[in-house]
């Protein structure tokens, strides 16, 4: 077993999502942690995250990530993840639901090309797509108003991201954003989007922090 994979490995997935409250099945956390050690890998060779010590990366990744099941009351069908550079948490989605369609998107097609490598190392089903969100409604017509679930961590501020987001949505569809904890997201967002839930839950070590999930949805 390698140094990375020793790090990364399902047992120290589950516990981290065990701690925030999360239920994981152990092949899910098995693939995530494949995935994972396969992204870290790739990062020698292609920028996809400052995060280099993997025990660090099962935190701030992997099981932060994760906590998206904290915050929605059900599974969704279909997920977009918004400017998803190393992959997450879009791959966290497609772990947790395995019947959705998870469409990971970013504008940089050479981390695009490392994502769906990993995906398929860990055995993953999930789309990646090659775009800048703010022009995928007009290029993209089929996916306008097609998404239950828009998800995205470390893209932007609150107003920017729903801007962005808002023409992917379904109906009653949600959009989910990471914060830090002590941030106060806004009630309202673009389109007439009220905010229905503000999660907060603590990472542990080797990277421990409050963070928070809030969750907006559309009339």
């Amino acid at each position: 077993m390698t140094e990375n994979h020793a790090a990364t490995d399902a047992t120290a997935i589950l516990s981290g999502a065990r701690a925030i409250g999360v239920s994981l099945e152990p092949a899910a956390a098995e693939r995530l942690a494949r995935y994972l050690a396969a992204m870290l890998a790739a990062n020698e060779r292609v920028n996809l995250t400052a995060v280099r010590d993997p025990a660090a990366a099962v935190m701030l990744h992997a099981v932060d990530s994760l906590a998206i099941a904290l915050a929605m009351p059900e599974a969704p069908k279909t997920v977009f993840d918004l400017g998803t550079g190393n992959g997450f948490p879009g791959v966290a989605c497609a772990v947790l639901w395995p019947n959705a369609r998870v469409v990971l998107c970013d504008r940089t097609q050479k981390k695009l090309t490392a994502i769906a490598t990993c995906l398929e190392i860990a055995g993953i089903a999930a789309e990646t797509l090659w775009a800048d969100a703010d022009q995928l409604p007009a290029q993209r017509k089929e996916l306008r108003r097609s998404f239950e679930l828009v998800c995205a961590r470390a893209v932007g501020e609150a107003p920017s991201v729903a801007r962005s987001a808002y023409p992917l949505l379904a109906r009653r569809a949600r959009l989910a954003l990471w914060t830090t904890a002590d941030e106060r997201p806004p009630v309202k967002l673009a389109g007439g989007m009220s905010r229905e839930q503000h999660v907060r839950y603590e990472l542990g070590e080797p990277a421990a922090r409050a963070r928070a999930i809030s969750i907006w949805r559309c009339d």
